[in-house]
């Protein structure tokens, strides 16, 4: 039976890098901690990749609660009733694939140095229609970290020193390349492909890109975490990796020009407003806004799928006759066909969702 609202299972993957303690509070496991599995992967329809560890069988692939209480695969559902949740417009443009993939993302130390593809190097080189365009929306900061990023280069190397720097894994040198840039809850990071970058601890943010897990990784090993070496290189070698990166050297305000992104307002009255946060130009391939909800608000359809996460607040979603309960870590998935979701925050309460769509 089609659903307006889908439910999203917690879906955790493991990454090279440990966190996800407050991700295990928002699941209200017994006793949250920080481990393996950091990230949490939205309405995914693409599979995890995580060469050098044992397999886990569809990893990566998101699910909601089926009729018969079993998760369903929503990449399969997609394939059965994809003009229902993701619209015919999607279907002729990308088939039943989501066309992006969103990531609840929690570290407890700094991510290894690294890069990802632009989508002409992937297309061209990999074989793969998607690179990995990607863009943060910083949810939280724990309060014993300062609350940093790694983006671009500031003191640039050549193409030479970056090999001899990242082959004899100078790690004194590679942290000479960078300055620290502060972020902070509330702002908006875009990072294009190319870019070299690291997270810094203690961030919990919602990390929205293009559909592939493709990475460079620069640092082989960071607090005793060792990244296997299939997964270092994207089963190619360093020599081909290094066409991967831009170089350009950026001050901390070039990167804050470029790629910090400011908040359009899209509309407003006495129980919302809405705010794009990333503009489908920019990525061409999905859109991120903020919706904040004061008062009981009728959210009118789109006619394309829409993700959601509830940031912060607590209250309630309606539509077709199903009520879902909300709160911060919530995520659900609106249908493509769903009539009016009226949202209503609890008492004194304001509801903030993360709002992702693969249209403008």
């Amino acid at each position: 039976m089609r659903s307006p609202l889908l439910e999203l299972l917690p879906n955790r993957v493991r990454r090279n890098y440990a966190g996800g303690l407050y991700l295990d509070r928002w699941e209200h496991r017994a006793e949250p901690r920080d481990g393996g599995q950091p990230e949490d992967w939205l309405a995914s329809t693409t599979a995890a990749i995580n060469r050098g560890m044992p397999d886990v069988e569809a990893e990566g692939l998101g699910r909601t609660p089926g009729e018969d209480g079993r998760p369903r695969v929503l990449a399969e559902l997609f394939r059965e009733e994809g003009e229902y949740y993701l619209g015919s417009r999607h279907l002729e443009r990308l088939g039943p694939d989501l066309g992006f993939l969103a990531k609840l993302l929690d570290s407890s130390m700094r991510l290894h140095t690294q890069a990802h593809p632009t989508r002409e190097f992937a297309r061209e080189r990999l074989g793969s229609p998607w690179g990995k365009l990607e863009c943060y929306v910083i949810l939280a900061v724990r309060p014993e970290f300062p609350g940093t990023i790694r983006l671009g280069f500031q003191h640039p190397p050549t193409r030479d020193e970056w090999r001899e720097i990242i082959s004899t894994q100078d790690v004194a040198r590679m942290d000479a390349c960078f300055d620290a840039i502060p972020v902070h809850p509330g702002e908006v990071w875009w990072v294009p492909g190319g870019m070299v970058h690291a997270l810094g601890a203690g961030l919990l943010l919602l990390e929205v890109m293009e559909p592939s897990d493709l990475v460079v990784r620069c640092e082989f090993e960071r607090e005793g975490i060792v990244v296997p070496q299939d997964a270092r290189f994207m089963g190619r070698d360093l020599e081909f990796c290094l066409d991967v990166f831009d170089y350009t050297g950026r001050s901390v305000e070039d990167v804050k020009s470029l790629c910090r992104v400011a908040p359009e307002e899209l509309g407003r009255s006495e129980s919302h407003v809405e705010e794009r946060l990333l503009a489908w130009a920019r990525t061409q391939c999905f859109e991120v806004r903020r919706l904040s909800v004061r008062a009981e608000y009728s959210w009118p359809p789109v006619g394309s799928a829409r993700l959601v996460v509830v940031a912060s607040g607590t209250g309630r979603a309606v539509s077709g006759g199903r009520t879902d309960p909300l709160a911060a870590g919530s995520r659900f998935f609106i249908a493509a066909g769903a009539d009016a979701v009226v949202l209503t925050p609890d008492a004194e309460q304001t509801l903030e969702l993360c709002v992702c769509q693969p249209e403008g």
